[in-house]
């Protein structure tokens, strides 16, 4: 496999990482038309429902989140290449019957360019929040039944029956499937639930680049025990991304920016890194540094990079950044 780039688009970043009234929905359409001709891979849209005490951004003035399908969808239509991926979609807060007919038609949309990924979701308290009959549901068991329902209305399966404790379906014979046989699905390798998970189902995975063989090193046992390798599947490498003319600019840069201020100081205390941590952890430097950190990652077996953020206050100050990236640092780590 050749070295492939994608990006994380600010679809649903207010209030984190970049600052209120950062791009309209439009503008956030043109980040992927950018990113298109830029030469990245795909591009990764969030998904956040409603801010909630935990995260530790202000409840004061409400972030503007969009919607990640529908924001893939219109990119669809203004793209030809680019992969579309969501990065990733809070599974448990979704219906999965419908949400398998939308990501079906999506990938029809695209001409099969989706790519699926999905998670529990980082914050409890919102999840109550949405889901409010389920407030007291084990979350990781409504993403297990969800995730299997899901995958099979995206098979070859017909009539797809179930009768589980969260989704209950009676001979459900979806079409179209998805162009792509089978979907690209992809989840957070973070811990022994989400390695059962992968294994069991197969999937690809997105790990923190800069310390991916720590966690693809826990992974392989459960593959090895179903009968399954590492080898096999897309392998992710995510970072945040911060570029300056020298390593100790950027890291000058990114802590004054809103993402590198939420990382320091204003995220609930046992979520804050310091910025000597958020450095090493990430790709924050000159070209050079991060061309080094990313060849260290491919000696680790990945291959597949993620700007997981891109730290900057202005939707200008961003595409400067993804240009500065694509022709900087994508020609040198090939």
């Amino acid at each position: 496999m050749s070295i492939v780039f994608d990006l994380e688009i600010p679809n649903a970043r207010e209030g984190f990482f970049v600052p209120h009234g950062f791009a309209t929905a439009e503008q956030v359409v043109d980040v992927i038309v950018e990113a298109e001709k830029l030469g990245f891979n795909a591009v990764w849209a969030t998904d956040f429902f409603a801010p909630v005490e935990s995260s530790g951004i202000s409840l004061k003035s409400p972030p503007t989140w969009f919607e990640p399908l529908m924001i893939l969808a219109n990119a669809a239509a203004n793209t030809k290449k680019i992969k579309l991926g969501t990065g990733v979609l809070m599974l448990p807060y979704r219906d999965p019957t419908v949400l398998a007919k939308q990501v079906s038609t999506l990938d029809h949309l695209s001409s099969g360019r989706l790519l699926l990924g999905i998670g529990l979701g980082a914050y409890r308290d919102e999840f109550a929040r949405v889901r409010a009959h389920q407030a007291k549901a084990h979350r990781g068991r409504i993403l297990d039944e969800y995730l299997e329902i899901l995958i099979r209305l995206l098979s070859d399966e017909r009539s797809v029956s179930m009768d589980g404790r969260y989704v209950s379906l009676d001979r459900v014979d979806m079409h179209p499937k998805p162009i792509q046989t089978p979907l690209p699905i992809y989840l957070p390798a973070r811990g022994d639930h989400s390695y059962e998970r992968i294994a069991n189902w197969d999937l690809n995975v997105m790990v923190p680049a800069l310390n991916g063989s720590k966690f693809l090193g826990e992974l392989s046992p459960f593959l090895a025990s179903a009968g399954k390798e590492l080898a096999s599947r897309d392998i992710i490498g995510e970072a945040e991304l911060h570029m300056g003319a020298t390593n100790e600019a950027a890291a000058r840069s990114y802590q004054n920016t809103a993402m590198g201020q939420f990382r320091i100081e204003r995220a609930i205390p046992q979520n804050r890194k310091s910025l000597e941590t958020m450095v090493s952890a990430n790709w924050i430097g000159n070209a050079e540094s991060i061309i080094d950190k990313m060849n260290l990652s491919k000696e680790q077996g990945i291959r597949h990079f993620n700007l997981l953020h891109v730290a900057a206050d202005s939707l200008s100050s961003r595409l400067e950044q993804m240009q500065q990236f694509a022709e900087e640092v994508m020609p040198h780590v090939r």
